[in-house]
């Protein structure tokens, strides 16, 4: 019953003479078949009426059922009451039967409409439920993606604060213990910042992390962190591509590497400067720049650190699949600079 209900959408959209003109028919079918049964015999004249009516009511709309209620009235009278071929109820008996039949009868086209509205209203609720409930699911499916990224993110993180400890361990003595602590203390500081910002510039429901938003706002970190006072600009082109959450932290430790390094020796004393940070797509790959216009370097003289930046630069464009190169940024100058370039494949 409610699919026929349902289906009946479409005959309800039929033009108004095709519905009344199908519901005259289906009465004087009715009518037909009382007459060919029963004749003109007195006793039950409206019997074969109710199914005009209720099918009426159903397949088209309240007014066809309405109109197939009076119809078979007329024509009972008409063609079933004495005197035949007069619209008139000579008994008090069949005038009685005669309003127990349209009121029934309206009664029923007036339920067939109350069915009707309240199937196609339970139709669109269980199709709304249905899309809330694609949508839960797709919503439950992007949270656990982002618990698992997060999980798998701590992991690699602490995996990395161990390496880099390790590494540092490696390149120092007694003496220099306190600084090597005071580096690996700003390097935690740093994967800090850079968890902070993935989760403030991921895309909702996803593990993927706009980079120009994120390379942006590390590098307002870095400046507020790391420049303080010193006549040093730090600028950003970052285009705005969509990078997985665990390959954004390579990116945001090596940016964090490459600027440090920057800072410490590429303007030595008060000398004003300029850094660049540049990401863009150049074909299948990505570009990472990071540009001076410092002293440069040069690659004859002993090396002024421990190089452990560089190395550790290094090993995170391993990471993501790519290779890291040094060049001066102005050759020929007195102020060369550095531009650190690295490439790593953009899938």
């Amino acid at each position: 019953m409610e699919r026929l209900f349902l289906l009946s959408a479409r005959s309800r959209g039929l033009p108004v003479w095709m519905r009344y003109g199908a519901t005259t028919l289906l009465v004087l079918v009715c009518l037909g078949l009382r007459l060919w049964i029963f004749g003109s015999q007195p006793g039950l004249p409206f019997l074969f009426f109710f199914p005009a009516v209720i099918i009426a009511g159903i397949v088209f709309d309240r007014g066809t059922g309405i109109y197939a209620s009076l119809l078979s009235g007329a024509l009972a009278v008409w063609f079933l009451f004495e005197p035949i071929g007069i619209l008139s109820v000579a008994r008090a008996s069949d005038l009685l039967s005669l309003f127990l039949f349209v009121g029934i009868a309206l009664f029923t086209a007036f339920l067939m409409e109350s069915l009707h509205i309240a199937l196609t209203r339970l139709a669109q609720e269980r199709l709304s439920l249905a899309v809330a409930n694609t949508e839960l699911a797709k919503v439950a499916e992007a949270r656990g993606t982002l618990l698992s990224e997060s999980v798998h993110r701590a992991r690699n993180d602490l995996q990395r604060l161990a390496a880099t400890l390790h590494l540092q361990a490696g390149t120092v003595g007694e003496a220099q213990a306190r600084e090597a602590l005071q580096d690996a203390s700003g390097r935690i500081m740093a994967l800090a910042r850079i968890n902070a910002r993935l989760d403030r510039h991921r895309d909702d429901g996803k593990a993927v992390v706009h980079s120009r938003g994120f390379l942006e706002g590390l590098v307002q970190d870095l400046r507020e962190a790391a420049v303080d006072l010193r006549p040093i600009a730090l600028l950003v082109q970052a285009e705005d591509h969509a990078v997985p959450m665990a390959r954004a932290v390579p990116i945001g430790l090596t940016v964090n590497e490459l600027v440090g390094n920057a800072l410490k020796y590429a303007f030595p004393g008060d000398m004003e400067g300029r850094l660049l940070v540049l990401f863009r797509r150049v074909e299948a790959e990505f570009l990472l720049v990071v540009e001076d216009n410092g002293v440069g370097f040069n690659p004859e003289a002993p090396p002024r650190g421990s190089g452990l930046g560089t190395r550790i630069s290094r090993a995170l464009a391993g990471q993501l699949g790519g290779s890291l190169e040094a060049g001066p940024a102005s050759p020929g100058g007195n102020r060369p600079g550095l531009r650190w370039t690295m490439r790593f494949p953009a899938v």
